[in-house]
């Protein structure tokens, strides 16, 4: 298993450095946070099926 550890991590040091440059435009100001009037509540992530995002929305609402 280590050989691939090795073979990702180029990949996991590409993905940190546009993480980290990404996150300096914001401090930047190069690219601007939208904001809304109204409170927006996200649940849940890119996951699709069994990650028990409609019960913690049911009971959120209620």
């Amino acid at each position: 298993m280590k050989w691939l550890r090795n073979l990702g991590l180029p990949f996991s040091v590409l993905y940190g450095w546009i993480v980290w440059l990404r996150n300096k435009f914001y401090d930047w100001g190069w690219f601007a946070s939208q904001g809304y009037e109204v409170p927006i509540l996200c649940i849940g992530n890119l996951s699709t099926g069994g990650s028990g995002k409609t019960p913690m929305a049911e009971w959120f609402l209620s």
